[in-house]
């Protein structure tokens, strides 16, 4: 488990690392910036496209397999990647081969890497034992096991901002290659389970059974996971657009020149990743169990940290409101990740349906990511007030079936008790789960 949440955070290091390195990029291989986020575009779209197949993969061959694969491929790709950078450098291959080498290794590492975060999400072999008899206690567990997973994300991103500067005093490939000892540790641990035959990280059983007696099991449907994947995009959508936005936003608010801005940005999102950090760390405590009031809670504190940053004029009201947001985002979506792997998990699919849910989910949260970028510059060039209040009511939008299934959970609670008060507490039978997923 500890070597898959430092691989996790080794992800995220090497996206902050490129993100950092860009200017490098531009210099070191003579492209312009339109061309670096050309393949930073591609590359997300990859890895929207290249998800949901992991998941597949893992229902058929075992979760240890996926991870497996999906770590070499992160391997190869980092090295490629390392390797563009140091050979470009000591002037050992031209400018043209070494960025076509770098795009392939992007490419490579889009393929595969993303997917350990849905795959780790979902993974059984993770958890502590969940409770037998009412699922409750179990997806509590699950909430807080999904918190500390994606907390890994924001120590990574940390990490990654805070080192590559004195990386970069080692050369410029120092930053890329640094995740390659993550990786190859996690796989050598995933390698070394599978040669004593542990159980963890198996096929769920569910599955094997079929497999044994040779009854195929049916697909994962669609409809009844709209409802969160619309949720999730509708959330990382926003996210995406209001990242893009900020900058501008501190600009034309506060009256600052182009590096004073950046550097007020830097300090507001610094704010927002300590934040989320410590939601997503205290999700089992904030969330647990209550998946559907934990999504409705955390759409409900984006939009109103969209809205003041709408209204925001101030650095300290500014910083508020980002990490307002923050916290919105990552108890929405990590209790949201939660409730479509128990939706896929219901499906009478086991956890192989939770594995498929998740990567589908992550998928779709990839294409939102990447609409709220797209949109937030396309909106934000014309009227960065009226951006801010469109990605507001997306927000607002996305909260109301979760405000409809807990209000749907009180009635049906104060129905069959009289005589109580109104507990939001949504941990329902099985019905009243996919009451909510038909969202």
């Amino acid at each position: 488990m500890r070597a898959l949440m430092l691989a996790l955070g080794a992800n995220a290091f090497h996206q902050a690392a490129l993100i950092a390195l860009v200017p490098v990029l531009q210099a070191l291989y003579g492209v312009p910036l339109a061309v670096l986020g050309a393949l930073v575009g591609l590359g997300l779209l990859v890895a929207a496209a290249a998800v949901p197949l992991w998941g597949r993969a893992a229902a058929a061959a075992g979760l240890r397999l996926a991870l497996s694969a999906a770590l070499t491929g992160a391997c190869a790709g980092v090295v490629l990647m390392g390797g563009s950078l140091f050979l470009v450098a000591r002037d050992l291959i031209d400018a043209t081969a070494g960025f076509a080498l770098l795009a392939a290794g992007r490419l490579l590492f889009s393929l595969s890497a993303p997917a350990l975060l849905p795959l780790v999400q979902s993974a059984d072999g993770l958890l502590p034992a969940r409770p037998s008899g009412s699922g409750g206690a179990g997806r509590g567990t699950l909430a807080g096991h999904i918190g500390r997973v994606n907390a890994m994300n924001g120590f990574g991103r940390l990490a990654g901002n805070a080192l590559i500067a004195p990386l970069l005093a080692f050369g410029p490939w120092v930053p890329a290659v640094l995740p390659l000892p993550v990786y190859l540790a996690a796989l050598m641990v995933l390698l070394r389970q599978a040669g004593s035959g542990g159980a963890r990280l198996k096929k769920s059983p569910a599955v094997m059974a079929d497999a044994a007696n040779g009854a195929p099991r049916a697909a994962l449907r669609w409809r009844p996971l709209s409802g969160p994947l619309a949720f999730g995009f509708l959330l990382q959508l926003a996210a995406g657009a209001s990242y893009v936005l900020l900058g501008p936003v501190i600009a034309s608010r506060l009256g600052l020149g182009a590096e004073a801005a950046a550097g007020a940005a830097g300090f507001c999102l610094a704010a927002a990743v300590a934040t989320g950090l410590a939601v997503q760390l205290g999700l089992e405590r904030l969330v647990g169990p209550r998946l559907q009031l934990g999504r409705l809670a955390g759409a409900v504190l984006c939009a109103l940290g969209l809205g003041l940053l709408s209204a925001a004029n101030s650095l300290l009201v500014l910083a508020a409101a980002a990490s307002l947001m923050a916290a919105g985002v990552s108890a929405a979506l990590g209790a949201n990740t939660a409730f479509t792997i128990e939706l896929g998990r219901e499906q009478n699919q086991g956890g192989a349906g939770g594995t498929i849910a998740a990567t589908r989910l992550s998928s779709v949260q990839f294409a939102g990511l990447a609409a709220g970028a797209f949109l937030g510059g396309a909106l934000g060039g014309t009227d960065l007030n009226g951006a801010l209040v469109v990605f507001t009511i997306m927000a607002a939008l996305a909260a109301l079936p979760s405000l409809a299934a807990v209000l749907a959970v009180g009635r049906e609670r104060r129905g069959r008790e009289p005589s109580s008060s109104l507990s939001l507490d949504p941990v329902l039978p099985t019905t009243a789960v996919r009451k909510g997923a038909s969202e």
